[in-house]
């Protein structure tokens, strides 16, 4: 079966902020640097210190909502993936769970694959 001719696409509904963006560049860093791993645990201090946060309760929230931020999702048209297509996907970034000391993040194959492949707006590769 010969795959369809991939055709870029503007996937963001709105523009994501300055910090979303430097939280995502942040965890897929982490993710190259653990030989592409998708579950991540990173501790807490280090997302403070990403983003200049002071280590405050409020802090922890701030990031809990630039991970939802980055979770919205992404509807992908004619998505092919492992030789699948899907005439209209709907993909997040992650999922995750914060504790007391780590957050612990699970990325998406699947959006990593839109960000390479179908994303005119890709955030991530655009270094």
């Amino acid at each position: 079966m010969k795959s369809k001719e991939i055709v870029k696409q503007n996937l963001l509904a709105e523009p994501l902020s300055p910090n979303a963006v430097k939280l995502a560049r942040g965890i897929y860093n982490t993710y190259i640097a653990q030989d592409e791993e998708l579950f991540l645990e990173i501790k807490i201090p280090i997302f403070f210190k990403l983003l200049n946060l002071h280590p405050f309760k409020e802090s922890i929230k701030d990031i809990q909502n630039l991970l939802e931020e980055l979770n919205e999702p992404l509807a992908v048209r004619n998505f092919e993936f492992h030789g699948e297509v899907t005439q209209l996907k709907f993909i997040q970034f992650c999922s995750y769970k914060i504790g007391e000391e780590t957050i612990k993040i699970e990325l998406s194959p699947e959006y990593l694959h839109a960000q390479r492949e179908y994303m005119l707006d890709s955030f991530l590769f655009n270094l």
